[in-house]
């Protein structure tokens, strides 16, 4: 593999998990959700919504029939697709609020810790559905809060708009 196709350097900024750099704990609490997202995926074709690094739509795509990562940030699919290569798997490039994909394409989607990135919550959830099946299914994750803010000293800046579980329920 020359220069020119090698993964580019990550580095962790709290925006996205990058294995390697990212606090073990915060890997394992992402790896847990792909695990159980992925009791759903055999024979599925999945989308993974904000798939970052691409680590988890590899898991999901140990059992899928196709699974598709999209990110809004070229230098992380192209990490995901350098790091990750799998005959049935995908990166794209794409806008969460702007999918590139057909009506109900996907049985299942996934989109973890990526709704609080996100000024246009309902657009998000509305293009989610659209790619999905008429019996797809959604896993979702967010931070509350309400707990996360007691966690943390400061707000993170790449969230826009952390949900109550409140407000969580009433968005879906």
């Amino acid at each position: 593999m020359g220069c020119a196709d090698a993964a580019p350097e990550l580095m962790f900024t709290g925006e996205r998990v990058v294995p390697g750099k990212t606090p073990p704990f915060l890997v394992l609490e992402h790896l847990v959700r792909y695990r159980f997202a992925a009791r759903y995926s055999l024979g599925s074709k999945i989308l993974d919504v904000g798939c970052g690094t691409g680590y988890g739509a590899a898991i999901l795509a140990e059992t899928a029939s196709l699974a598709v990562g999209v990110d809004s940030d070229r230098e992380t699919i192209h990490y995901a697709d350098k790091v990750h290569p799998r005959p049935n798997l995908r990166f794209t490039l794409a806008d969460c609020r702007n999918l590139p994909f057909a009506d109900g394409l996907f049985g299942l989607a996934v989109s973890f810790e990526v709704i609080e990135h996100i000024r246009e919550q309902d657009q998000y959830l509305g293009e989610i559905r659209r790619v999905l099946s008429p019996n797809g299914m959604l896993i979702l994750s967010t931070p509350n809060a309400l707990r996360s803010t007691k966690m943390i000293e400061e707000a993170n800046p790449f969230h826009h708009k952390e949900l109550t579980e409140a407000e969580f329920k009433e968005l879906l």
